[in-house]
């Protein structure tokens, strides 16, 4: 039976912080099952040590049951301690959601350690000082990621380097489809000193009698991940076992209706905290079955959801537009999925009925779930429920954390509807950037209540029912001449509910010494008859809507936006064109 939701009776003061409005979608023993005080590794084996027959990862068709887990688990922390690991040590991996990266990810919890992921699409130059920053003593690649981290490994003082086959926890039949003629390859890099086979590692430890499991410690560190470094260098962000279990905790409620054997399918890459804690940690801490996705790549997940028809996935809204609009989308059966989740990149409400109506038609009964993180928050912060939603907003606060607004300048909090800098404060943050305490100390903010923020860095709001409201990036904006602040995704919100506009990135260019608007648009493949119309439309909306100063000069109707090898938006890239512009008459316009 449900229990009685909790009700704040006390009169609303205007500030989120105070109020905390969004307790009421809660009951009231959700908000009393806090977070365990025990390390990731107990908390999942805890919750599982009675159902080990159950799968707990399904790889190419391989059931791997919880007993193989733990086990598999126990392996990775004997050989890992034998060869010199302690606590506090990191353990560094290059790779995707492979069944031997999970085990070592939990082994890591379990024994102490760090498990270290680097992200593989960072330049050489990166790896070697990320690496060499944490002191690892050991290195595990997935084989087929040897190719981007072979030149780093002359650099970085490890000596001992495991390669592990993308085909190690495969059945045997699926090794020969998938990997045929793979064997060779993956033994001409791994014959040379200082590589070694998955198998010798494990074998490393066999015969290891001593003590694996260290126990519980406040505010330990058990995994890193790394911002982009797009807008500068990349930092080693620590997540805690504390923090993991809180995220966890939250899916622990009366508004997360899962069920043991439940299927989550895992496509966010294990090197973002949303693809480790979220996809793999919190569905095994469930007793789910995780299918971990190994390519991040458009058709492969829409192909993935077409077989494995899990219950849940979190994929990005491009991914969900793209199977919506999509021919395989058309004869997909989603009966079984109970939450189609997405996070990552703004949802318009045009998007989110496109989904809706699509998840409907395929025979889905749920809603759309939305959520607003950060890596740096240890992922989710706010999110919807198949129960309580707005169009337009990123969700209400997870169990334990606290959302709001603040005015840069003064470090106030701003009421209801007024839009800041958005700040969190959540048991689920880092613990710190890595041996960085300047950057550490920038992104918190600590309160006169001792209260700590993080520091987001995007602009939103929340209303008075609690729900947040992304607008954008703090930074994605200029100065006019008059020295008002131009927040360039005012221009993007107005242009993306015209009907003929797919996406939109305004830019502020320099023209003549002075930072002006220009604005790249993509239009609907389907349904735009005269693009000779579309550009004179939206200038004369915007000029209905905005400040002078905020207006575009300049628009270019273009195939696609640019992106990064990491699928963030190239907006580098986009302010050094300067060809194909025309005015709001559609007359050629020169940038420069």
């Amino acid at each position: 039976m449900e229990g009685s939701r909790q009700m704040n009776t006390q009169k609303k003061t205007g500030y989120p912080s105070i109020d905390k409005p969004w307790l009421k979608y809660y009951t009231q023993s959700d908000i009393q099952n806090k977070e365990p005080a025990c390390t990731l590794y107990q908390n999942i084996y805890s919750n599982n040590s009675k159902y080990l027959k159950d799968t707990a990862i399904s790889y190419y068709g391989n059931k791997i049951t919880y007993a193989q887990l733990f086990n598999n688990v126990d392996a990775c922390a004997k050989s890992l301690v034998k060869y010199g690991i302690k606590e506090g040590d990191c353990v560094t991996l290059c790779t995707a959601a492979v069944p031997e990266a999970i085990y070592l990810m939990i082994a890591c919890s379990k024994i102490g350690a760090i498990a270290n992921f680097i992200n593989p699409l960072f330049t050489t130059e990166q790896m070697v000082q990320r690496i060499n920053d944490t002191k690892s003593k050991i290195l595990f690649v997935m084989d087929e990621m040897l190719s981007y981290i072979v030149d780093a490994v002359p650099r970085i003082g490890i000596n001992k380097t495991v390669v592990m086959p993308v085909t190690e926890s495969m059945p045997e039949l699926a090794k020969l489809v998938v990997c045929a003629g793979q064997k060779n390859w993956n033994k001409k890099r791994t014959d040379h000193k200082g590589f070694y086979s998955w198998k010798s590692f494990i074998k490393y430890g066999n015969d290891y009698n001593g003590e694996t499991e260290r126990s519980y410690e406040k505010n330990r560190g058990c995994i890193m991940v790394y911002s982009s470094g797009t807008t500068g260098a990349s930092k080693g962000i620590l997540l805690t076992n504390d923090g993991i279990n809180a995220t966890i905790a939250h899916y622990d409620n009366e508004n997360f209706n899962y069920e043991r054997g439940d299927t989550f399918y895992a496509v966010i890459p294990i090197w973002f905290s949303t693809g480790n804690v979220l996809d793999i940690l919190m569905p095994l801490r469930m007793g789910m079955t995780v299918i971990p996705e190994l390519q991040f790549e458009k058709e492969r997940i829409i192909d993935g959801i077409k077989k494995y028809k899990p219950t849940m996935t979190l994929n990005p809204t491009s991914i969900w537009m793209a199977l919506a609009q999509s021919k395989k989308g058309k004869k997909i059966d989603l009966k079984a999925m109970k939450y189609p989740i997405t996070g990552g990149e703004a949802v318009t409400p045009q998007e989110e009925k496109i989904i809706t109506d699509f998840l409907r038609k395929s025979g889905c009964n749920a809603p759309l779930i939305k959520g607003y993180g950060m890596c740096e928050l240890g992922s989710t912060v706010t999110s919807t429920s198949p129960e309580h939603n707005k169009m337009r907003s990123s969700g209400y606060p997870i169990k334990g954390v606290t959302v709001a607004a603040f005015d840069t300048e003064t470090n106030e909090e701003l009421p209801y509807g007024q839009r800041g800098e958005i700040r969190v404060n959540s048991p689920a943050r880092m613990k710190e950037y890595y041996k960085n305490p300047v950057e550490t100390k920038k992104y918190f903010y600590e309160d006169q209540n001792h209260c700590i923020w993080g520091c987001t860095g995007d602009i939103g709001y929340v209303d008075e029912d609690g729900y947040l409201f992304v607008e954008g990036r703090a930074s994605d904006s200029f100065y006019s001449e008059d020295g008002k602040r131009i927040y360039l995704f005012d221009i993007e919100h107005i242009v993306l509910e015209d009907e003929a506009v797919a996406q939109c990135k305004a830019v502020a260019v320099q023209i003549n010494g002075k930072f002006k608007p220009i604005l790249h648009v993509v239009l609907k493949k389907n349904g735009v008859t005269d693009t000779r119309t579309v550009i004179p439309r939206i200038h004369k909306k915007l000029s209905e809507q905005l400040s002078e100063n905020a207006i575009p000069v300049a628009y270019k109707l273009r195939q696609a936006l640019p992106v990064h090898p990491n699928g963030k938006r190239n907006v580098e890239a986009l302010k050094a064109e300067d060809s194909g512009f025309v005015d709001s008459r559609g007359n050629a316009w020169k940038v420069r």
